[in-house]
């Protein structure tokens, strides 16, 4: 199988992933970034009940409270993304990888058939697959995306 076939054929739920961080909605932000910090996570899920009502990721960190003064018992409602665009683990894995290098995510929801929380794919979770998967192919990519050898080294 080539990783092309990979993409179009590798089901998302067939991929080793783990449960998502999640807090409930109206968290503070303390208890928010300590589940992140906890966890070893970059973000973490809002959800009322089983269904995602939100995310909450490192750059909202960075982009919307570092050096605002924001108080910590804000709740995460007031920074997170709502509605977040997901997916389902019926979807594939080109599905994923064209949403992140789109719309620039590196962290996507999935969903059950009644649209309640069900994982979550994440780019290292893409990276790992495919070097599991075809280490010979990650093995011999150049430094560089751009870069093309005209001949092939070696003696």
């Amino acid at each position: 199988m080539t990783i092309e076939q990979a993409l179009r054929d590798a089901r998302l739920g067939s991929l080793s992933l783990s449960d998502p961080a999640c807090v409930p909605r109206g968290t503070s932000l303390a208890i928010t970034l300590g589940v992140m910090r906890e966890n070893g996570v970059g973000c973490v899920l809002v959800c009322d009940g089983e269904r995602v009502v939100g995310i909450f990721t490192e750059r909202d960190v960075l982009n919307k409270l570092i050096g605002s003064g924001i108080s910590e018992s804000e709740p995460v409602d007031r920074f997170m993304t709502s509605n977040p665009a997901s997916l389902r683990r019926t979807d594939c894995l080109g599905d994923a990888v064209r949403m992140m290098t789109e719309r620039g995510y590196r962290h996507i929801p999935l969903l059950d058939e009644r649209g309640r929380r069900a994982g979550m794919i994440a780019a290292r979770d893409i990276v790992n697959y495919v070097a599991e998967h075809f280490p010979a192919e990650v093995v011999n990519l150049p430094p560089r995306l751009d870069q093309v050898f005209q001949t092939p080294e070696g003696g």
